[in-house]
């Protein structure tokens, strides 16, 4: 087998591992929705339920970034992939990449997980956001009633600091991009 086929068949691998999470991602985003919304109404009926709240929310964020986290890396390799076919063959066999650049979001731009503020801002950018200030609705809800109205300020400071090991840690993965760092160093090997 030849360069170009290995190439190809790479190709098509992190094509169907960009297919899986996009679906997984979906799944999830309407499991997380759902249960958050059901946790919502049976906290206005019964206090307690409150505390799922925050939980569920950082946990769903966590979960959706790790989704985001395979999504970023497989649109990576399928674009260094595609711009090595087209070097191969000599033409612009494939452009996929370029259209996911313009209308998604710039895979080598800095961005929040995937949604690129700027110019860049798009639909999918919107989405992201949408999702996130929907989870953050939720947070928020859950750690003002935990503290004031169970009083409970040892679960509140707890919550708060597991939030905020998780976005230190998301922030410098995700915003500092360290690990599309890594993938340049490997590219360029």
């Amino acid at each position: 087998m030849d360069e170009l086929n290995f190439t190809h068949d790479q190709l098509k691998r992190m094509r169907s591992m960009n297919k899986f999470y996009h679906h997984q991602f979906l799944i999830d985003v309407r499991i997380f929705f759902t249960l958050g919304l059901i946790a919502f109404i049976f906290a206005l009926f019964n206090a307690k339920i409150v505390y799922v709240l925050p939980f569920l929310s950082l946990f769903g964020s966590v979960m959706l970034a790790f989704h985001a986290y395979y999504l970023i890396f497989s649109r990576h390799y399928s674009e260094y992939l595609e711009k090595k076919i087209n070097i191969l063959t000599k033409r612009q066999v494939f452009i996929t990449h370029e259209l996911e650049n313009r209308y998604f979001f710039p895979i080598n731009d800095k961005k929040i997980v995937v949604a690129k503020l700027g110019k860049d801002f798009s639909w999918f950018s919107f989405v992201t956001l949408f999702i996130t200030l929907y989870g953050l609705f939720l947070y928020i809800y859950g750690m003002i009633n935990i503290y004031n109205e169970l009083n409970d300020a040892f679960t509140f400071y707890g919550i708060l600091f597991l939030t905020a090991v998780t976005f230190a840690i998301g922030y410098w993965w995700f915003v500092n991009n360290i690990g599309e760092k890594r993938l340049r160093e490997s590219y360029d090997e």
